[in-house]
């Protein structure tokens, strides 16, 4: 595991010298144990960290007393121990009390109850209190800049973080501000190769993936990695990093195959140079899982969650969030494959956690109902669903405010069930704001603009309302062939209901071709047992009864020789057309 063993071989020799010479509570011997736990936190060794963490803190308590700045200092690093595994609220409290020591000890303005001030912030947002952390944040700021000037680097600092925690809320031009002012301040500061400008500009470039403007992020996407690379060197965690963050930005952008090779080395780097346990290696495992769902090799997904699961379960327990979100992740990547009773097994599994853990009005408990709540959707669970998604907005608006991405997800999810209830005007209205505020928040190309066009199309349809639908459908067909291609499952949902809108117009061959051509490719991606693929070929053989004749491919203009041909490949065998899908 690179130079992380080395380290850890070296103070372990340190410790065991210190027990012999000094005795196992003299203050060096303590400092030692403290160094080791240290070593361990950079292994991904957390409960490791924590044993050692835990009788550093008793002994220092015992020893020198509750108030000193060493058993203080000692408290404060359990509770960042107990951050990494995911013990966040046992964090809290024991950042609290940091923070509560420092005061009375060193007084408000002292620097290091700023930092307890910033790291009880950082609690605050595992915990998803995002407007107590941003309180916190903004009084941590004011405090640099007063003590230490607006362009020190603890003060820029203070400013990222505030600025991360606008992501959180979703205030991603907010964000954007700060992050550009961090940046612009990093290079005049401090020069443009500094690991804190670098830092700056990693953080920019997932705000702009986050507005949806993946051109600008890849470019400084690239710029942190070849900088990384070329400063701490190809294996550097920091590089790795690196390269994990630029790999979602090629997803985004529809560049899967960059994608995947991507996060395939940075699997290979993080086995290497961490080791196969370390959490950042499962990270990778699991964001390589991620980018063969979105290429919708759902088979090749499923194994690596599998793995990713039951190695999250071995090394840092069943109740860790990272465990619980790759729960999660399984549960989605059964929903793509159609097995939706295995998904809501996994996903209520999922709420029950968060519930527990979290709370009730934690941002990952409210994602917890929501995707519950699209699984009782294709489970025919209709009510249920609704009930659940009614809940999610209204926490969603409590949380995060009207306007957050999130909120308007939930508000696109709400659509989708009112529909499939038949509430098409109550669908329309909540599709018809969706639209608008995405257009205007995230821009007219944004993948989820356009997954807006479709949701509003598709209620157009249940109205009746087929040439608007078709027109809208056509543009969505364009900009998803461009963007993710023509073989991405959403594309071939969108084929299949651009075909179902041509059929209802007696458009009829159009319907015919459009449906075959998307069956097919089904077939090759999602396999001929899924669901979705299913109901393709019913509605082909229904299709193929009601219009047994077609030109053939020797009678075909020379304007239609790029249209597929009709579909004859299965027995001619009527039945009831499907309602395909219902959120696009």
């Amino acid at each position: 595991m690179g130079k992380y063993t080395e380290v850890e071989k070296l103070v372990i020799k340190v410790l065991e010298a210190r027990n012999r010479i000094l005795g196992k509570e003299h203050p060096d011997t303590i400092r030692a144990r403290g160094n080791l736990a240290g070593a361990y936190r950079n292994l991904g060794k957390y409960h490791d960290a924590e044993m050692l963490e835990v009788k550093v803190l008793d002994a220092r308590n015992r020893i020198l007393g509750e108030e000193h700045p060493d058993t203080i200092s000692a408290m404060g690093n359990l509770a960042e121990t107990y951050k990494n595994l995911g013990k966040y609220k046992e964090a809290e409290m024991l950042e609290i009390h940091v923070l509560d020591a420092r005061k009375r000890i060193l007084g408000e303005e002292h620097p290091d109850t700023i930092t307890a001030m910033g790291k009880l912030a950082g609690a605050y947002k595992s915990l998803g209190k995002y407007k107590e952390a941003h309180l916190l944040e903004i009084h941590v700021l004011d405090a640099r800049t007063k003590t230490l000037g607006e362009e020190h680097p603890d003060t820029m600092n203070a400013m990222a973080n505030i600025a991360g925690t606008y992501s959180n809320m979703g205030k991603y031009e907010e964000a954007e501000k700060l992050e550009t002012h961090v940046l612009d301040a990093g290079k005049r500061m401090l020069r443009e190769d500094h690991p804190d400008t670098i830092n700056a500009m990693e953080s920019l470039a997932g705000t702009y993936r986050n507005l949806g403007r993946f051109t600008e992020a890849e470019k400084l996407g690239m710029q942190v990695l070849k900088a990384r690379s070329r400063i701490l060197g190809e294996s550097h965690p920091d590089t790795i990093r690196a390269m994990m963050n630029l790999a979602p930005t090629y997803k985004n952008m529809g560049k899967y195959a960059e994608a995947e090779q991507l996060m395939l080395h940075v699997l290979d780097a993080s086995k290497i140079n961490l080791g196969e346990e370390h959490p950042e290696t499962i990270r990778a495992i699991a964001n390589l899982a991620a980018i063969y769902k979105n290429l919708g090799r759902y088979t090749e997904a499923e194994m690596l969650e599998i793995k990713v699961l039951d190695m999250d379960n071995k090394i840092i327990g069943g109740d860790h969030p990272d465990t619980i979100r790759a729960k999660a992740s399984l549960a989605a990547t059964y929903w793509n494959m159609g097995k939706y009773v295995q998904a809501e097994k996994l996903e209520v599994e999922v709420l029950d956690a968060r519930r527990r853990i979290l709370g009730e009005k934690h941002p990952d408990t409210v994602r917890a109902m929501g995707n519950l709540a699209t699984t009782y959707g294709n489970l025919g669970k209709y009510l249920d669903e609704e009930e659940l998604e009614i809940q999610v907005l209204e926490a969603r608006k409590n949380i995060f405010g009207e306007e957050h991405p999130d909120t308007i997800n939930a508000m696109a999810n709400l659509a989708g069930t009112s529909r499939n209830l038949g509430k098409y005007a109550e669908a329309e209205k909540l599709d018809l704001h969706v639209l608008d505020t995405r257009r205007r928040i995230l821009g007219q190309e944004h993948p989820d603009t356009i997954s807006a066009f479709a949701n509003l199309a598709v209620t157009y349809k249940n109205l009746g309302k087929y040439s608007e639908a078709k027109l809208l459908e056509i543009q969505v067909l364009d900009a998803r062939e461009r963007v993710l291609g023509v073989e991405h499952p959403d594309t071939l949902q969108t084929m299949i209901n651009l075909a179902f809108t041509f059929k209802a117009l007696e458009q009829e061959l159009h319907a015919l071709r459009l449906l075959q051509a998307a069956f097919e490719l089904q077939c090759k991606i999602l396999g001929t047992a899924h669901p979705m693929t299913s109901q393709s070929e019913k509605a082909l053989l229904q299709w193929n009864c009601e219009l047994p004749a077609f030109p053939s491919d020797n009678n075909k203009s020379a304007t239609s020789t790029t249209e597929s041909a009709p579909f004859v490949g299965v027995a001619k065998s009527c039945g009831q057309v499907p309602v395909l899908g219902r959120k696009t």
